[in-house]
């Protein structure tokens, strides 16, 4: 269709981008576009010119290649003869018409048929909201799959740990549902050496660096987000293009686990794959209903204001690199945490909002709960809790968490 923007992927069986195109195309009504290549003359020609395209492979089923006219390509000379091709389909749906099987060695590829709903296998279907003209959004299409019901391996069943992966549909300091930041986002790293955060100046401001998140969403990839995720590898049972140190960070479920391979259908699985290859988006439609125009997270300005003093003032001597002196921390005062100050308002709030899960139950987030239980840091016996419940700083940030629920 004209004036509408669209991608191209490359996929495999299961609708996984193999190749993505990193542009997005569209054409205005009665243009024609050509590829002439990445880096090719504008005013050359394109790559399905001249011999290209008038050479047929003996393979090729004779009602098909004995209707070829010069200058057609694969996709031109098939659409030319069955014309409802041209109609877009939402779902994934391959045969292989080609291939000419009369003749000695020539296989047909497999047909691959994985719709949202009517597929030939109903436990294949989705149980969830299908997206609306391809369009997939977080909150509606990708959450469900984690609270869906489905008895003991229910997502939600175990995964409910801000600490390692929590998956309910809770609302999280950005707005956003706490378990897209959980997939989105890597955990700080640490240094196995010291115990210390690692960090990087980023235009004169200290940020912790962070590890490999479950769900790659990196800029310029190519070669498909789906199939680098570490998410995608565990939930199909497979080792694809994840990275060594996300296998590091999530490793396969342990012993007596139920097999993740299985736990989603065809459908759902498919589903995941475009949502991932589409960019990991909390919102690919910006008419939608809360859409992200309208995602308001905590304030940043009240943050500032009000938390970030009393955190500089009672965690910051445990929770920064240098603590209130600016000494190197001893080894292993980070040692599995999760939350880390760095002295910068603006990458303090950050860290701050990864320890909210749930704004609209302010005293059962991390935030507040950990510094107001005795002793704290856990297991430091003797040690008091520096933001007691009821006390004026405790309640500073529990006011805070709170204005966040609407």
């Amino acid at each position: 269709p004209a004036d509408v923007p669209l991608g191209l992927a490359i996929t495999d069986q299961y609708g996984r981008g193999l190749q993505t195109h990193l542009n997005w195309i569209q054409i205005r009504p009665g243009e024609r576009r050509t590829c002439d290549g990445c880096h090719s003359p504008r005013r050359g020609a394109s790559l399905n010119a001249g011999a290209t395209v008038n050479t047929m492979p003996p393979a090729l089923t004779p009602a098909l290649a004995s209707q070829h006219q010069s200058g057609e390509t694969m996709a031109s000379l098939r659409t030319r003869l069955n014309a409802t091709l041209l109609n877009l389909q939402p779902d994934l749906v391959y045969q292989d018409v080609w291939a000419d099987t009369s003749r000695a060695g020539v296989v047909a590829n497999d047909p691959i048929t994985i719709r949202y709903t009517g597929n030939a296998n109903p436990a294949d279907d989705l149980a969830t909201p299908a997206p609306t003209n391809g369009l997939i959004n977080y909150p509606t299409h990708i959450q469900p799959l984690w609270t869906r019901n489905r008895g003991a391996n229910t997502c939600t069943n175990c995964h409910t740990d801000p600490a390692g992966l929590d998956l309910r549909a809770t609302v999280a300091g950005t707005g956003r549902m706490v378990s897209y930041e959980e997939l989105l986002l890597g955990d700080p790293v640490i240094d196995p050496a010291t115990g210390q955060p690692q960090t990087r100046l980023v235009d004169g401001v200290p940020m912790a660096v962070r590890g490999d998140p479950l769900v790659e969403t990196g800029a310029g990839n190519a070669a498909g987000l789906a199939r680098s995720s570490r998410l995608t590898e565990i939930l199909f049972g497979q080792q694809l293009k994840a990275s060594a140190s996300s296998r590091t960070a999530f490793p396969d479920p342990p012993a007596g686990a139920p097999n993740h391979a299985t736990m989603l259908n065809a459908a759902e699985k498919r589903l995941l794959a475009e949502w991932m290859d589409g960019g990991g988006q909390y919102y690919n439609d910006m008419g939608a209903s809360g859409s992200v125009q309208r995602v308001a997270g905590l304030s940043q300005q009240t943050f500032a204001a009000t938390v970030a003093p009393i955190l500089a003032a009672n965690c910051a001597s445990c929770h920064t690199p240098g603590g209130n002196s600016g000494a190197a921390q001893p080894a292993g005062v980070y040692l599995s945490n999760r939350f880390v100050l760095t002295g910068s308002a603006e990458g303090d709030f950050n860290a701050s909002l990864s320890m909210v899960s749930d704004v609209c139950n302010a005293a059962g987030n991390a935030l507040v709960r950990r510094p107001s239980t005795a002793p704290h840091p856990s297991g430091a016996l003797g040690q008091p809790a520096p933001l007691p419940a009821g006390s004026a700083n405790y309640t500073a940030i529990l006011n805070w968490i709170a204005a966040g629920c609407r």
